[in-house]
């Protein structure tokens, strides 16, 4: 069953209706969903569809030749001299009719030769600009795709006519894989499983919440228990260094300062090793709402859940875990915990609800740019976070996020507008909206009959 990825295949469409060259570039990290949403686009059009391996060059060519011939049903005799051979046979091919070609994993093949991006760049110049041959690269290095395809210093740079990087799916999207389950428990599991398609897909509606992240996650025989340590190996050269990095930071150590001490690098190799995971999408660097992104407040955090809920609750207590602890470990361990972890899931949850609902128009104001805010209150000399502020030019929307069994109450809410105060822009148009998993007393939903500047979302319109 495939679900989501309607934006992309609409793109992908799109190009395709133009029936001329295109060259789309498709990336994203492992187990994304690239490939799945690559074969859901290929499924009713004539395609080639190559996906590269880590072997050498000529057994790459060689398959890659099995698979040309294959499609054309021509006799496989030998396969071509080299990779130049074979695009120009397809371009010669395609000269009137459509053809999607996709080189899934191109990376392998740009590490077998190194010249041919520079060969490509070549063959579109003079062959295959003028064919209907719908070129698609796909790689799940990021930082190769960006640097050796996208970037101004590639020798394609100029020749793709788009490109697609594919993200794990939203909270939303997420809750289709999650049928059966109540909607605190689907945000529950997306806290754990993040929205990695592959992921989600091992969640089994017939188990509980508890069996499903202990059977998958806890046990040492779980499909996701080595997942991390796996992907790291597969996408870094030095893997430790990596895991001891976003270890550190699920532990709360969020400034550079602190993960170089805490893992005992310096900060500039720490910073080198970290620009690399935010790279790959595993940690994302943080500031303040409004400052400058070299601020001296940066924080950074893990982005990917899964990666969050495993580094919190697996790596410290792996121990434990492989000694057939598991029950163990989820009662005194995670059950405890999961609340308070949950609190950071519900703000990024509720981020992408706004995100969705300003897409629609259906906010006060069109939101520019969004983010978390902290700082200090210097009259009362403390410090003061404010989970979500949204704005454009003077218009402002402060937001409070609760994942707790209490009602929200009149507390909060005069609470935020005094933190409120402490950010400025007062004498701006200023909304404020609360975000609660368990509801509102009825004080709130008075005070929100009275003043049109509040806004309250619980978990069933979250979902909505």
């Amino acid at each position: 069953m495939f679900i989501g990825r309607e934006k992309e295949l609409f793109q992908m469409n799109r190009l395709y209706q133009q029936k001329s060259f295109q060259m789309l570039v498709v990336y994203g990290r492992r187990r994304v969903g690239k490939t799945t949403l690559l074969k859901e686009f290929c499924k009713d059009k004539p395609t080639i569809f190559y996906s590269a391996s880590q072997q050498n060059e000529t057994q790459n060519l060689l398959r890659f030749s099995e698979q040309i011939f294959s499609f054309y049903q021509e006799d496989f005799i030998s396969p071509f001299s080299d990779f130049e051979k074979a695009f120009q046979y397809i371009g010669q091919r395609q000269q009137n009719e459509q053809l999607v070609l996709v080189l899934d994993e191109f990376p392998y093949l740009a590490e077998c030769n190194p010249a041919l991006i520079s060969i490509m760049q070549h063959l579109i110049d003079h062959q295959l600009q003028n064919t209907k041959l719908y070129l698609i690269l796909c790689g799940s290095y990021m930082g190769f795709m960006e640097k050796e395809v996208l970037s101004a210093k590639s020798p394609l740079f100029g020749r793709r006519t788009g490109q697609l990087r594919i993200k794990p799916f939203d909270y939303l999207t997420s809750s289709q894989f999650l049928n059966g389950f109540s909607k605190e428990e689907q945000l529950m599991l997306y806290g754990a499983f993040g929205g990695t398609p592959m992921y989600l897909q091992r969640i089994q509606q017939n188990q509980t919440l508890e069996e499903n992240i202990i059977n998958l996650i806890l046990s040492p025989v779980g499909y996701l228990y080595e997942e991390t340590l796996l992907l790291l190996r597969q996408e870094l050269q030095q893997p430790t260094i990596y895991s001891t990095i976003i270890e550190a930071i699920a532990s709360g150590a969020t400034k550079l300062n602190e993960i170089a001490v805490k893992t005992g690098e310096d900060s500039a190799k720490c910073l080198k090793y970290i620009n690399i995971l935010c790279e790959l999408g595993i940690v994302y660097k943080e500031t303040p709402f409004s400052e400058k992104e070299k601020s001296r407040k940066t924080l950074y955090q893990i982005s990917d859940m899964m990666f969050r809920f495993w580094y919190r609750y697996v790596s410290p207590n792996r121990t434990l875990l492989e000694t057939g602890a598991e029950q163990i470990v989820w009662k005194n361990r995670v059950l405890p915990d999961f609340s308070t972890y949950m609190g950071y899931v519900f703000e990024i949850v509720s981020r992408d609800y706004l995100l969705h609902q300003n897409s629609k128009g259906n906010l006060p104001f069109l939101f520019t740019e969004i983010g978390r805010w902290w700082g200090t209150d210097k009259k009362n000399k403390s410090q003061v976070e404010i989970d979500i502020i949204a704005s454009d030019k003077n218009s402002y929307l402060f937001c409070e996020c609760k994942w707790r069994n209490d009602l929200l109450d009149m507390a909060v809410v005069n609470s935020l507008k005094e933190k409120a105060k402490v950010f400025g822009h007062q004498q701006d148009e200023v909304y404020y909206l609360f975000f609660s998993k368990s509801g509102f007393t009825q004080a709130v939903l008075d005070e929100v009959q009275k003043d049109k500047h509040l806004m309250l979302v619980d978990l069933e319109k979250l979902f909505s």
